[in-house]
């Protein structure tokens, strides 16, 4: 049992985590193998995001020392805290993906850059594609109207050159002829 120092010290660790990351989610899990759970962290630490299965009085007292009002309301049963990293959707798409294979698994809600929001505002966020989709789908927008240019371009100059290259022939012709 933690004396209470060390949950002063988790509640802290927890609180700058909250603070910190940008996209934070309270998952439920219920009746979840130990091999599945550690499934599911691997997936959450390839997208740069962490895991933390924490007590809920812990969390509840971090949550408020974060200043974000109204994470309690999610903490119920056994429950988890997924923070994201960089790409702030990844951990989401991650959590959404696997809860779809293991409906033991209920995102509950979470907080994001302080302010709460509910499951399915989280499941909306996983819908967002992720920032290399997005880079491509930005990067496709502004080369594809210079390509469409560069194509037509092309078209007409090889028009031209087919069109004097037809009178070049119908002068020789005519020179040959006469």
């Amino acid at each position: 049992m933690a004396t209470r120092a060390q949950k002063a010290a988790m509640v802290d660790a927890l609180s700058d985590q909250l603070a910190a990351a940008p996209l934070s989610i309270v998952s439920g899990f219920a009746n979840l193998s130990v091999a599945d759970q550690q499934a599911l962290r691997s997936q959450i630490r390839a997208q740069g995001a962490t895991l933390r299965v924490i007590k809920n009085s812990l969390a509840a007292l971090a949550a408020n020392k974060a200043g974000i009002q109204g994470l309690d309301a999610l903490l119920a049963g056994q429950s988890a805290f997924t923070f994201s990293g960089e790409d702030v959707t990844a951990a989401a798409r991650v959590l959404r993906d696997f809860s779809q294979q293991h409906p033991t698994v209920e995102i509950r809600g979470g907080a994001l850059n302080g302010e709460v929001l509910d499951g399915d505002r989280v499941l909306r966020l996983a819908a967002i594609p992720g920032r290399e989709q997005l880079n491509a789908e930005v990067v496709w927008a502004i080369g594809s109207p210079i390509s469409n240019l560069v194509h037509t371009l092309d078209g007409l100059i090889s028009g031209l050159v087919f069109a004097l290259q037809e009178r070049v022939d119908q002068l020789q012709a005519a020179e040959g002829g006469a």
